[in-house]
């Protein structure tokens, strides 16, 4: 363990562990950051919807609804656009099978410029609004009013968009869809109207449950973060180890060709009983050549 806390303490590892420190309190920020967004969400929610006023001064154009004022009520002044109307079937409302109403509102900015918001005006049976030939009609739909119009709401995030719009029909409230459909400048969110003309019913707010689970998205992003964190320090420990254990396998690997050296280098000479005899039995045998005839010359 000496020998690893020296490792450690060497210059290379101590200024990687200063940069893994500053990653891992970076991480922590981060998930601070996360947790009290959720945190502001959750208690704003307990406390019921605020009331926000007019939506130029809250949100905008194009800006996201943030989980800060999702489901909060906003008001506006404008004008319907009496073409721009579309039917978002597929919600179950009371145990019916229900159809949302959704129009574009033109509001007027503060430069004076225009741009659209979305408007749930409330929702009724799909039966209402079905044609002859079983197939949703959006001229079925209340028309919208004519003339300047002053509207309160929930307001709420875009839904996520999973299709186009078709003969004035979508499956989803979303502006991304809507603003191809409709035209820009456009409010990224939308306006659940709190009051709802008849033959609408107003849609209750059960509808936009959906952006909630941003809250528990934010929580585990908080989580994320602190595993992040953790995961810094554990690549420094890691590094410190390997290298520790390295270089310990070397130390062992050395000290190993060191103790084969040194026993070949120390071992004892052959004895002379271990030495084969001459005829005079003293020592080894000088070596002999046969002996070749002379030649006749």
């Amino acid at each position: 363990m000496g020998v690893m806390l020296r490792v450690a303490l060497r210059p290379r590892f101590l200024g990687l562990l200063a940069l893994m420190v500053v990653a891992t309190l970076v991480c922590g920020l981060l998930a601070g950051w996360q947790w009290d967004r959720a945190h502001r969400a959750m208690s704003d929610q307990a406390d019921g919807p605020q009331q926000l006023g007019p939506i130029q001064d809250v949100v905008g154009v194009g800006d996201a609804v943030t989980n800060e004022i999702v489901g909060d009520v906003v008001t506006a002044e404008g004008t319907y656009q009496g073409d721009q109307q579309i039917l978002v079937p597929g919600r179950m409302i009371d145990g019916e099978d229900a159809v949302i109403v959704v129009a574009a509102l033109l509001v007027e900015l503060e430069d004076g410029t225009e741009a659209r918001l979305p408007v749930a005006r409330g929702w009724v049976p799909a039966a209402e609004v079905t044609g002859e030939d079983g197939a949703l009609d959006p001229s079925l739909a209340p028309p919208v009013p004519d003339g300047p119009v002053d509207v309160s709401g929930r307001l709420e995030a875009s839904e996520s968009a999973s299709g186009g719009v078709e003969d004035g029909i979508a499956r989803e409230i979303a502006t991304p869809l809507l603003v191809n459909e409709w035209g820009s400048p456009m409010f990224a969110g939308y306006l659940a109207l709190d009051e709802a003309p008849a033959p609408l019913e107003v849609l209750p707010a059960a509808e936009s449950e959906f952006s909630r689970g941003l809250n528990w998205q934010n929580i585990g992003y908080s989580f994320q973060w602190v595993i992040f964190g953790g995961f810094f320090l554990y690549l420094w420990w890691r590094s410190v180890r390997t290298t520790y254990l390295d270089e310990e396998a070397d130390r062992r690997e050395e000290l190993e060709r060191l103790l084969g050296e040194a026993s070949v280098v120390g071992a004892p000479a052959p004895s002379d009983a271990d030495r084969p005899l001459t005829s005079s039995g003293t020592g080894p045998s000088p070596r002999t050549t046969p002996e070749t005839p002379d030649k006749d010359v």
